[in-house]
């Protein structure tokens, strides 16, 4: 085995491609391999775990996002926006798994999301806090009508980033469909599953190409449908994404994926696509796109909400997150000392070698 040397950012970059290309474990490898305490790559490995979180159903984003909170002093302002967005990706996700009937810390997500757009370093980050804004209005407070005005402040933003696009384009597509707007809402899928696809989502392009199933059977082509939503099952349980297989598997059988999801307390159970077997898939979403919200990118990711919360805490994340790691590592307080590189192993064996969760 031999030693190279990696600039951090490099590293950074390359962890969060593989993990919009739905390689999590081969994300996280390097990261876990790298020499521990950095501030930098303690927020990449945050931000791979949730993007994870979301498709895989893993849980490992609180765990991660407690150690990267312990380095946040030694971020930048940059960074320390992104890990409370992280945060905010991660409680939301918590939150919309829960009863719904539960509106407090709903409504308190909306207030740190707020909060995030007004403190936004540049354009594309207030996009995203304006994106969250959307969901948490459309998915969680039962404010539809509230939430295609942060989607079209996003798409603006989107201009400087294509997932950010995407993902504004499928939730305003989402409400056309609602509104029986069927040619608009195609036109928006389309361009946002290309958009995808070019950054390299491939669970968010699978995601979305579910979407245009939907629109393919509301022209009355069910083969065509059916086909597509086959074939999605198949790449979903492929690439280890759970709940999206059971999603397609629902709708093969003629679940509507926008209607609204059963009670948490009985999550259906995604039947097989093959024999192999697969983790249990999360309740489907509700709302505008409801069982097909997908992840904003790990990227770095704006509101005119009236009311607003104060700051939120390092990460944004449920301050009652603990972590037996981050107890017995030593926090990380003023600016980065460390060489611009990191040494970690190389092999040429691959590095995920079991399939994933």
């Amino acid at each position: 085995m031999t030693e190279i040397a990696v600039p951090r950012q490099v590293l950074a970059s390359a962890a969060r491609a593989l993990a919009h290309a739905g390689r999590w474990q081969d994300a996280a490898a390097p990261l876990d391999a790298a020499p521990p305490g950095d501030p930098v790559l303690a927020l990449t490995s945050a931000q791979v775990a949730v993007e994870s979180d979301w498709f895989a159903g893993t849980t490992t984003a609180p765990h991660r996002l407690a150690i990267a909170t312990r380095h946040a002093p030694a971020l930048d302002d940059e960074g320390r926006w992104d890990l409370a967005f992280a945060g905010v990706r991660t409680e939301y996700r918590t939150v919309l798994m829960t009863d719904q009937a539960e509106r407090e810390p709903a409504t308190a997500l909306l207030h740190r999301a707020a909060t995030l757009a007004t403190t936004a370093p540049d354009t594309v980050r207030t996009g995203w806090a304006e994106m969250y804004q959307g969901l948490i209005c459309d998915n969680l407070l039962d404010r539809p009508d509230t939430a295609p005005a942060h989607y079209r402040v996003a798409l603006e933003a989107g201009a400087a980033d294509p997932l950010l696009a995407r993902e504004a384009l499928r939730h305003l597509g989402g409400h056309d469909h609602d509104h029986g707007d069927t040619g608009t809402a195609l036109t928006r899928w389309r361009l946002a599953t290309e958009l995808g696809a070019a950054g390299g989502n491939v669970p968010g392009t699978l995601s979305q190409q579910l979407l245009l199933a939907v629109a393919t059977r509301a022209t009355g082509n069910e083969a065509g449908a059916l086909t597509l939503a086959t074939e999605i099952a198949r790449w979903a349980t492929a690439i280890g994404a759970p709940a999206l297989a059971a999603q397609a598997t629902a709708f093969l059988d003629g679940a509507d994926p926008f209607a609204p999801p059963p009670s948490p307390a009985t999550p259906p159970a995604p039947a097989p696509i093959t024999s192999q077997s697969a983790p249990p898939a999360s309740t489907p979403l509700a709302s505008a796109a409801p069982a097909l919200v997908s992840p904003a990118p790990t990227s770095p990711p704006t509101a005119t909400m009236a009311t607003r919360s104060t700051a939120p805490n390092p990460t944004g994340a449920s301050t009652a997150i603990t972590d037996t790691a981050a107890a017995v590592e030593p926090a990380t307080t003023g600016p980065v000392q460390t060489a611009p590189v990191v040494v970690v192993p190389f092999m040429t064996a691959p590095l995920a070698t079991t399939p994933r969760q």
